[in-house]
């Protein structure tokens, strides 16, 4: 069976919200053989922790501040991103995994998507606003020109629980509400426009069933799939913790199947989480974004 349909896509993207699940559904993508991940984030990538330059980053950030500027990051883009990859094939102990048997041969990794993503958060600094700080959309426009069939799969969680998740590290109530209307409407807006190369999937279906979802992802970015296909998650808070694995900051990833995949994920963690919320936040919260909490089917 051919991995790759002849209409793959040049990047894959996968695009959300902090604390909403991001790193459950790009590992799901980069566990099909047909793809590789970018081991950092695009936050990352074009940021501090890769040690890019001033002069780099001062490019990256420009076109998001300045409309209309003429300027071509392409190659910068394409370099930073293949780097990382090659690294993520070559040098991570999971992902240089083509299946849970099978290691990638060098040769292999010309043939191979890459899959990267990019979150957004909450922001309440208006200089941090102003220079789009927490805003990782912003480099879209960028990524469109660098890679002309890249598909986007935006990835849509319950908002009460993202507001109790940022609520922990400081977001009030009403910026929570904002932010997460605010992106959420701009994940609309962008597939309504974009039908062919983006979709919008629930966090709370990876949950519910893994496979089922990760057959509907593979299905719109042209890759093939196969009724026994392992998929290879990270260990992460939204995980349980009754297994003896490592943590998410030495990248801990385990395979799973359709038989034992409920031992790994919390399809309670959403209701865990809103449960810790008070009454009026909850109400705040719900009053601001009922019509898309409605539309996803959280209320």
């Amino acid at each position: 069976m051919n991995l790759i349909n002849i209409n793959k896509c040049d990047l894959i993207l996968v695009a959300g919200m902090s604390r909403g699940g991001t790193n459950l559904l790009w590992n799901i993508i980069q566990s099909h053989p047909a793809v590789i991940d970018s081991y950092y984030e695009l936050n990352e990538i074009f940021g501090a922790k890769t040690q890019i330059t001033l002069l780099e980053k001062a490019r990256i950030e420009a076109p998001s501040l300045i409309k209309g500027i003429p300027l071509n990051n392409s190659n910068l883009i394409q370099d930073r991103i293949k780097k990382y990859a090659w690294y993520s094939f070559k040098r991570d102990p999971y992902n240089n995994y083509k299946t849970p048997d099978t290691l990638y041969q060098d040769a292999e990794f010309s043939d191979l998507v890459i899959a990267t993503k990019l979150v957004s958060s909450w922001e309440t600094d208006y200089l941090r606003k102003i220079l789009k700080r927490n805003d990782a959309l912003k480099y879209i426009p960028q990524i469109e020109k660098t890679y002309p069939s890249m598909k986007v799969v935006f990835l849509v969680r319950n908002g009460l629980a993202v507001a109790e998740g940022w609520g922990r590290r400081g977001a009030s109530i009403e910026a929570a509400a904002h932010w997460y209307r605010k992106y959420l409407l701009f994940y609309q807006s962008y597939v309504n426009a974009n039908p062919n190369r983006a979709m919008i999937i629930r966090f709370e279906d990876l949950l519910i069933d893994p496979f089922l979802s990760a057959s509907k992802v593979y299905d719109f970015l042209s890759l093939s799939s196969e009724s026994d296909m392992a998929l290879r998650i990270a260990i992460k808070p939204t995980i349980r913790s009754n297994h003896e694995i490592i943590n998410t900051t030495e990248k801990s990833k385990v395979w799973i199947s359709k038989y034992n995949f409920k031992e790994f994920l919390d399809v309670g963690i959403n209701e865990a989480q809103i449960n810790k919320l008070a009454n009026y936040r909850k109400n705040f919260f719900i009053d601001a974004n009922r019509d898309l909490l409605e539309r996803y089917r959280y209320i």
